[in-house]
């Protein structure tokens, strides 16, 4: 908690999350990560880590409903469960994405890269806006790999967050402007990552993509957003993904 309270003071975001309370005494909690969009500054509230008393689980959605309803906010839910995925449907949510795609690197690297991965520097953030500069160099205090890729005439700045799967270190693609960018460039990216001491990569995505590029779909794990969205955006920074490591 101690780095979402971090967070949210530095960013002056308010409180982290809501109470639910029953007399004087806490029946609920909601976890209310807040952060802004690089280009707009539009604010972000990721739900996550909610519960509520059994004998109050009847005012669950309610206190959902009041979480999300600041229409000029957007809204995330990263982790829902299947329970949690039909109630935020009612509130309005609707799933950008519904499973996790797993590359294994060391056969994507072979193949021949139109693109080039750099460290974030100081000669290369100052090319960057202030913000997504923050936003970079944030995660990378946090122990994320950042890199710019250079690629298609422009640079795209990506955040990967150190995890393991299936017992294999691996990075999960947290933040990129545009996923297909990132499926297409998947060699440099590979290679990249294999410097790093990664040897597997996942991808939040759409299961109809899951035979595109010789990638295949590692488990269900839907991401339900409430706002307008781009469906090819990925953006999982400052989440509990991040905040609250295992």
């Amino acid at each position: 908690m101690s780095l979402i309270s971090e967070h949210h003071e530095r960013r002056e975001l308010g409180p982290i999350g809501q109470l639910l309370m029953k007399g004087d005494n806490a029946a609920g909690v909601l976890l209310t990560i807040r952060s802004r969009l690089p280009d707009t500054g539009q604010v972000i509230v990721n739900l996550s880590s909610w519960y509520v008393e059994p004998s109050c689980r009847w005012f669950a959605p309610r206190m959902l409903q009041m979480a999300s309803s600041d229409e000029n906010e957007l809204f995330t839910d990263l982790t829902p469960s299947a329970e949690a995925c039909k109630l935020n449907e009612r509130l309005g949510f609707h799933t950008v994405t519904d499973c996790t795609l797993f590359y294994p690197l060391p056969l994507a690297a072979f193949r021949p890269a139109g693109a080039r991965l750099r460290p974030l520097t100081q000669t290369m953030a100052e090319t960057l806006s202030s913000e997504t500069r923050d936003v970079l160099e944030d995660h990378a205090r946090l122990g994320c790999i950042v890199a710019i890729m250079e690629a298609e005439g422009r640079r795209h700045p990506l955040v990967f967050l150190k995890t393991t799967t299936r017992k294999l270190p691996s990075a999960r693609l947290i933040y990129c402007e545009d996923r297909q960018i990132a499926q297409r460039h998947l060699p440099a990216i590979a290679r990249h990552l294999l410097g790093k001491g990664r040897l597997a990569l996942t991808i939040s995505a759409c299961e109809k993509d899951r035979h595109a590029g010789g990638f295949a779909a590692h488990k269900f794990a839907p991401i339900q957003v409430k706002g307008a969205w781009n469906p090819r955006f990925i953006n999982e920074t400052y989440s509990e993904l991040v905040l609250l490591p295992p």
